[in-house]
């Protein structure tokens, strides 16, 4: 036989031995593979006798069945010494022991080899899980991925509780913050949703549908929803709740900022005052203890001042973490703010003929970089004394600075001259002025509004990209007015209330003499 028959014939014979080897290895995989597959979670769960308290739960809710369907689960099932401490109230139940079983079970399989740091899991019960490698919520794996026909089996040292979310946490409160809880309840409120209920007949009449009593009622919780989802078993919160003598300290810092009408303690102290407290004690995302920084930023951006001797109680919710604190400093200026008027953003205008000269511009910064949007009221034939009004809502019972932003690109060319003092030609002179809301404002002709406080006209200079404060306002043509005077110079709003704002061009007819210019105007509070 020939050097190359040889050759052939060692390489058939190694491929041969090769495959045997890899055959005998691939029949022992299937083997096991097998063997696995021929058993569903409950006989896996039924066959270890350290899991005999579980298996005899779900034997109790009817679980077994569930466990022995085709459906796919993952199983995370607490060993007999893990449930040794679970509160017989539990066990005796049918309805708390099938929350608590279904925590531990959720739809689809899991294995530890496809996480990548953690895993939120929703369980058969509606809530979440956090599961890694190791652990599931603060419970260790023990044995992994034990899988089999119907998805896979992970024991675990401790039994998984079912907890509250944060809403249910904060409705359950029953020594500490009771005050919170109370506002919280408050803004519960009820609605049908048709789309919901159950339809008794048709009216014949009218053809609408007769709706089944107590069907399709929805409940949502208004401050929640200015706030955070906190009740969202998908969504992740650090929330803060106060102690009464904490809630009520941050009260009395805004309070006086929320004098209403009425002087109404419920509406300034429970509503006003305790929204504006309330609404920065929600953080997104969950910070423990371990790396709870010196301060937060709330949902609002408002920073939270976190001071951890004054944590009194921490609770780890379904979707977040709730402390409980005695106290909590809020810096008011970031709760008392300025407000913003957008010059384009306005409400109504002197007379609704005027359309075409009523422009929305879209200009550049001084660097060109950033866009902005001002409105320009110009034109021949533009009547004398024009506005542009402004409805403003809920401003704080203090003093408030009046900043205005006009930018004077236009370039147009007064008329007449000004001889004495050549500076202001090309300027824009308009004026801010403030009326309390108490009927429908005049809009046609050319009255001037009914005012409380009136800022003098000021001079828009070409070319100036800065703020310019406006001082020494005026008290208005309305005398004794109980929302609005004039207090150093500022504007003063002595009731928390709306009011209306106009911007107010020169009182002339004149083509271009009396233009209206505005970016912004900015109240900025002066706080005590």
């Amino acid at each position: 036989m020939s050097h190359f028959k040889y050759k052939y014939l060692f390489i058939g014979l190694l491929l041969v031995v090769v495959a045997s080897a890899c055959k005998k290895q691939w029949d022992q995989r299937n083997a096991i593979t097998d063997q696995q597959l021929n058993v569903n979670l409950l006989q896996q769960i039924q066959a270890n006798p350290n899991l005999s308290t579980f298996a005899g739960y779900l034997a109790k809710i009817g679980y077994d069945k569930l466990l022995s369907s085709t459906k796919t689960f993952t199983v995370w099932a607490p060993t007999n010494a893990a449930l040794q401490g679970i509160d017989p109230a539990i066990v005796s139940d049918t309805a708390r022991l099938h929350k608590f079983v279904a925590n531990h079970i959720a739809n689809q399989t899991y294995l530890t080899g496809n996480i990548q740091g953690s895993l939120r899991v929703r369980n058969l019960n509606g809530k979440n899980l956090t599961f890694t490698t190791t652990t599931v919520e603060d419970a260790n794996i023990t044995l992994a991925n034990q899988y089999v026909n119907n998805g896979v089996l992970h024991i675990i040292d401790k039994a998984l509780p079912v907890k509250m979310n944060i809403s249910e946490f904060v409705r359950g409160l029953t020594t500490v913050g009771l005050l919170q809880q109370a506002y919280v309840l408050r803004q519960d409120t009820s609605f049908i949703d048709t789309s919901k209920a159950t339809v008794a007949s048709i009216d014949p009449k009218t053809g609408k549908p007769i709706l089944v009593a107590g069907t399709g009622v929805v409940t949502q919780n208004k401050y929640f929803n200015k706030t955070g989802a906190l009740a969202n078993e998908d969504s992740l919160y650090t929330y803060f709740v106060l102690t009464d003598n904490a809630y009520n300290a941050e009260r009395a810092k805004v309070s006086k900022y929320f004098a209403t009408v009425t002087n109404s303690t419920d509406t300034t102290m429970n509503l006003l005052s305790a929204f504006n407290v309330l609404k920065d004690v929600v953080v997104r995302g969950v910070y423990t203890s371990a790396n709870l920084p010196a301060t937060l930023k709330s949902v609002n951006g408002v920073t939270v001042p976190i001071d951890k001797t004054a944590i009194v109680q921490t609770f780890n919710a379904s979707n977040g973490i709730v402390y409980v604190m005695s106290s909590m400093n809020f810096n008011v200026a970031e709760k008392i703010t300025p407000i913003i008027i957008q010059g384009e953003s306005a409400s109504f205008f002197t007379r609704t003929d005027q359309g075409g000269k009523i422009a929305i511009r879209a200009r550049k910064e001084l660097d060109g970089t950033t866009v902005y949007r001002d409105l320009l009221i110009s034109g021949s034939g533009l009547p004398a004394s024009f506005f542009a009004g402004y409805k403003l809502s809920n401003l704080n019972t203090c003093q408030y600075k009046v900043i205005i932003r006009a930018v004077n690109d236009t370039l147009f060319t007064k008329v007449p001259m000004n001889t004495t003092n050549p500076a202001l030609n090309q300027s824009i002179s308009e004026r801010v002025m403030f009326g309390q809301i108490t009927a429908a404002p005049v809009v046609a002709g050319n009255v001037t509004p009914t005012t409380a406080v009136n800022f003098p006209y000021t001079s828009i200079t070409p070319y100036n990209y800065n703020e310019l404060t406006l001082t020494n306002a005026t008290t208005g043509t309305v005398t004794a007015n109980s929302t609005l005077n004039m207090a150093n110079g500022t504007l003063n709003v002595t009731k928390y209330s709306s009011i209306f704002m106009y911007v107010q061009g020169a009182a002339t007819t004149a083509a271009n003499t009396n233009d209206v210019l505005v970016d912004y105007i900015k109240l900025i509070p002066v706080l005590q």
